[in-house]
């Protein structure tokens, strides 16, 4: 029953509190409110998930998942048609391939999130003093010194 009520509760007032207005002190933040990280993380993958993510992504084609069940079958001895390695061999092929470039991708999109991190940014203090700041460090409440630079071109 309170299962119930919560689930009416979250469906009948969904929008209800996601527009709250809130004040915010500058320089200082609320340690009441949780705000989330200005960490950038654009992976795809983790060391857990590369496998079964993987192998879901390209199973979810027919052709892909043709071949799978073609292949199963040649473990069959009244359906087998050849050789073993003529079925699986393009099939791991495929796979490795994929899970190769997979793989790269993710480690460039990780190091590009590292140096996006990692970007040093001019933060001004309550007390008016300069610091340098990570990216991923800054906060609800931060003051952040924009500067423009004029390139002559």
């Amino acid at each position: 029953r309170r299962c119930l009520g919560a689930l009416l509760r979250v469906c009948c007032c969904l929008g209800r509190d996601r527009h709250k207005s809130r004040t915010v002190a500058i320089g200082h933040p609320d340690p009441s409110q949780k705000y989330p990280t200005n960490r950038i993380c654009n992976q795809k993958y983790n060391l857990i998930t590369f496998l079964p993510k993987v192998l879901f992504e390209q199973f979810k084609y027919f052709l892909n998942l043709y071949f799978l069940v073609v292949s199963l079958t040649q473990f069959i001895p009244q359906l087998r048609i050849g050789y073993l390695y003529t079925y699986w061999g393009p099939l791991v092929f495929v796979l490795v391939v994929t899970m190769l470039r997979e793989l790269f991708d993710d480690v460039k999109r990780l190091y590009r999130d590292r140096e996006v991190n990692r970007q040093q940014y001019t933060k001004l203090t309550s007390r008016g003093k300069r610091i340098s700041i990570a990216s991923s460090k800054i906060q609800v409440s931060d003051i952040i010194v924009v500067e423009k630079v004029i390139t002559k071109g």
